[in-house]
């Protein structure tokens, strides 16, 4: 959502960073993946690039410089995990966006038990649209800190509060 709020109030600032970036590493193309739900943040997205051609700082030459880049909006499912790069380039490229396991301690850790206790097992924890559990590092102004690993769906205010302890000092 704090993507969302930023490509709605102000996508000139998101185009500027993505450009210089751009500019850094001498990439031709700029991709922006939005979820398809997000029809506002879409059309405010689109008339901030299209007003930026318009300028001269998209498109071909720009500032009449040698470098060219080109903005392009990209739709997505809108499937939290495409948030994860790999998934994220999957998607891009018309395909399901689904991550990959490299360098993912927590994925790995979790196959063993499901081995051993099947993957239907593992698929009751959690919601029907995220299964399993998810280990978060609670830390921070709150009264018990430390590692938790808690069933996908619970609250933040459960986590907080019930996990957590509170708020520390009210």
């Amino acid at each position: 959502f704090m993507d969302r709020a930023v490509i709605e109030s102000d996508p000139h600032a998101l185009i500027e960073g993505m450009l210089i970036a751009a500019y850094a590493i001498g990439a031709k193309e700029a991709i922006v993946y939005v979820r398809a739900e997000y029809p506002l943040a879409i059309k405010r997205l689109r008339n901030a690039i299209e007003q930026a051609v318009e300028k001269g700082y998209i498109g071909e030459n720009i500032l009449s410089s040698d470098f060219s880049c080109r903005f392009r909006i990209k739709a997505g499912a809108g499937a939290f995990v495409c948030g994860e790069e790999t998934a994220l380039m999957q998607s891009i490229e018309g395909k399901r966006g689904e991550p990959s396991n490299i360098n993912n301690v927590e994925t790995f850790a979790n196959v063993t038990w499901i081995i051993n206790n099947g993957g239907e097992a593992f698929a009751a924890i959690g919601t029907e649209t995220s299964k399993g559990t998810k280990v978060f590092a609670l830390t921070g102004k709150i009264k018990r800190g430390g590692l938790v690993e808690i069933p996908m769906g619970k609250t933040l205010r459960d986590v907080i509060f019930d996990i957590g302890g509170g708020i520390r000092g009210g």
